[in-house]
Formats: structure tokens, C-alpha cells, sequence
């Protein structure tokens, strides 16, 4: 039997070299001075876009539950116009001390005898205007004339605007 030699030999048994380790991370941290500006930024948006979407559902909450009490305004007993008491640019009261105002930065809606809820906080402005039968704007507030009334509701960046009607005036003419 012949016996065989082999000859034995170091098979690829490298790492890495101090250079390769520096050159690899020199490649990292360029890649990352590039790409990271594009993450601080879209995160930068991402965080004003919730920001203007929690405010705006916020105002809009209000608005709407504004708009419905303005729908729902009764008539006076004596059928002459709207159960009005003070109407101006930043509240709107009933006789039955139901109502809207603006308090401090707090948007109230007052519920009958004067209980207040909130309905939004950080509001800025409130601007309430009252329209005739005609669509338009009334520069004298007569309650037996008010036919439409535009609410209007700041709270930072966010300006929503809704009208209303009153649905008493329907079937009572001129609305």
C-alpha cells in the first residue's frame, strides 16, 4: 500500500485588516451624514402634519356641535323670531340661558339655565355673523330677522368657517 502525502495548507483563515475596518467606516458615516437629514425631516413633518390634524378635528368637533344649536334654536312663545337674548361676535345666548360663548380660550356651548361644557380648548377667536332672510349680513341684530348665522373658530393655524340655519324658520316663511 502506497501511503499518501498530503501537504497540508492554511485555507483563507484572514480577518479584517485595521485598514478595511476604518475604510468600511469612513462608507457608513457617509452614507449616514446623507440619509439622515431625510429621516429628521420627514419626521419633522410627520409631527406638524398629526399636530395640524389633532387641531383641526378639534375646532371641527366644535364647530359642528355649534352649527346643531344654531339649528335647533326655538321660537320665541310669541312667534315673532328666534328665542334671542344677546347675540354678538363672540356669544350667542337664548332666553332659556342656552348659548355659545367664548371664554377666556375656552369655546362654551350653555346648556338651559347657563351650565357650561367645554368645547374647545386654545381657541383664539370666535366670530359669530348674522345674515337676514336676504343673505345679508346684519349690521343691527333684530332676533326676528336673523335667518342664517356664520360661525367661525380659530385655534392656532387652524380657521374652520360653517353656516347654519335655524330649521324653525321652516314652513314660517322667509327663510
Amino acid at each position: 500500500m502506497k501511503t499518501a502525502r498530503y501537504k497540508l495548507q492554511r485555507i483563507g483563515c484572514q480577518g479584517f485588516s485595521l485598514l478595511e475596518m476604518i475604510v468600511s467606516m469612513v462608507i457608513m458615516s457617509i452614507i449616514v451624514a446623507v440619509v439622515m437629514p431625510t429621516i429628521v425631516t420627514s419626521t419633522d413633518v410627520y409631527t406638524i402634519s398629526r399636530d395640524t390634524r389633532s387641531d383641526t378635528d378639534r375646532v371641527l368637533y366644535a364647530l359642528e356641535h355649534s352649527a346643531r344649536f344654531v339649528r335647533e334654536m326655538p321660537f320665541m312663545a310669541d312667534e315673532s323670531g328666534l328665542s334671542i337674548q344677546t347675540a354678538s361676535t363672540t356669544q350667542l345666548l337664548l332666553t332659556d340661558g342656552s348659548g355659545i360663548q367664548l371664554n377666556g380660550s375656552e369655546l362654551e356651548i350653555l346648556k338651559p339655565g347657563g351650565i357650561p361644557s367645554v368645547l374647545c380648548v386654545d381657541v383664539d377667536r370666535i366670530k359669530l355673523s348674522y345674515y337676514n332672510s336676504a343673505g345679508v349680513a346684519m349690521a343691527i341684530l333684530v332676533p326676528s330677522q336673523i335667518h342664517r348665522v356664520s360661525l367661525q373658530i380659530q385655534s392656532g393655524p387652524v380657521t374652520l368657517e360653517m353656516y347654519a340655519m335655524p330649521r324653525s324658520w321652516i314652513g314660517r316663511g322667509g327663510a
